[in-house]
């Protein structure tokens, strides 16, 4: 690690400028300004966390997750900083593509690894005339040696006035009557899903399964600290995100005998179609008729999560064996 990275790397940013109320949550350490639309920051990830390092894997890698938030406090750092956002602007991300290009630099060793990320501002969304969002490419490196990619990523910003008007209407949509443990179904036994922790588990139990699909009921527990880090008005990408692969674990298990622990998420391309509220049964649904498994042990799916009938996010990941010596691969979607 190279003494400016060090020295990077002895405090965090202002929690404020990355959208979070723990400053523990803060795994962004620094920025500055490369050239015009390159940006350059630094991070630390954090060897061990409650919900991004709690896992049953006998190995112990840097989670995708984990990496897809440092992308995404990033992308907020480098907007108000340089972009001229303003600090009480709300986000909205849309989508992105995410490489990991070397596995075995995301293994956790001894100390927290200390991580550069370059941004590059790839294009730009105008409305008025005036910018009101970006597409972002970004690497992430550790120790001089590229681990993962995050490209495309396409994120929209907007006042709080704007914003309160937009999901004002969505709000409109929930029944005054609706079930406030809708979203709280009895959950899954932790290990089927790769967890030790019951509160890390974000499927109920109830799951219906068919031939042609399975479906499980999200659990959207507003008292996760790691998740629900300060209040929301929706049903947050990570939740999804987080959704996606416990669902794509079970497929795994039920059809094609693999089991949790044996496998890391390896690619999640999600698409984010319409908010997620809170107070309606929200189902993850997996496409088994897309269900597949490769020479080397990599295993595909499409998924897609659901309220009242409606699609608010689609996936399509891959879950690669843990003990695979290739490198891994990741497609990751944006994170509101």
């Amino acid at each position: 690690m190279s003494e400016a990275l060090a020295i990077r790397c002895e405090n965090t940013v202002p929690r404020s400028m990355v959208h979070r109320a723990a400053v523990s949550e803060v795994f962004l350490t620094g920025a500055e300004f490369v050239e015009e639309g390159h940006f350059r920051c630094s991070a630390q990830l954090p060897r061990t966390h409650s919900y991004f390092s709690e896992h049953t894997h006998r190995a112990a890698h840097y989670d995708m997750l984990l990496l897809l938030e440092v992308f995404r406090q990033a992308s907020i750092y480098i907007s108000h900083a340089f972009l001229d956002v303003s600090a009480q602007d709300k986000f909205i991300y849309l989508d992105s593509v995410t490489r990991v290009t070397e596995r075995s630099v995301l293994l956790v060793g001894d100390r927290p690894a200390s991580a550069q990320i370059d941004v590059y501002v790839v294009d730009e969304y105008l409305r008025h005339g005036e910018r009101s969002g970006v597409t972002l490419n970004m690497s992430l490196s550790i120790n001089g040696e590229v681990a993962a990619r995050h490209e495309r990523m396409s994120i929209r910003w907007m006042s709080g006035v704007a914003w309160n008007k937009m999901r004002a209407r969505g709000l409109a949509t929930i029944p005054a009557d609706a079930d406030p443990l809708a979203q709280l179904p009895p959950p899954l036994a932790p290990s089927t899903v790769g967890r030790h922790w019951l509160n890390n588990v974000v499927l109920g139990r109830d799951i219906e399964q068919s031939t042609e699909h399975l479906v499980a009921p999200l659990i959207v527990d507003l008292n996760n600290p790691a998740i629900f880090d300060h209040p929301q008005d929706h049903i947050p990408g990570m939740l999804l995100l987080e959704g996606f692969r416990q669902v794509a674990l079970v497929a795994a298990d039920r059809q094609l005998h693999v089991s949790p622990e044996q496998l890391l998420l390896s690619s999640c391309h999600v698409v984010f179609t319409r908010f997620g509220e809170f107070g309606l049964p929200t189902h993850v649904r997996a496409d088994l008729g897309t269900l597949a498994r490769d020479v080397h042990g990599r295993i595909t799916l499409a998924l897609t999560v659901e309220q009242g009938g409606a699609v608010i996010a689609t996936a399509e990941l891959a879950l690669l064996p843990v003990v695979a010596s290739q490198p891994l691969t990741l497609v990751a979607g944006g994170v509101r």
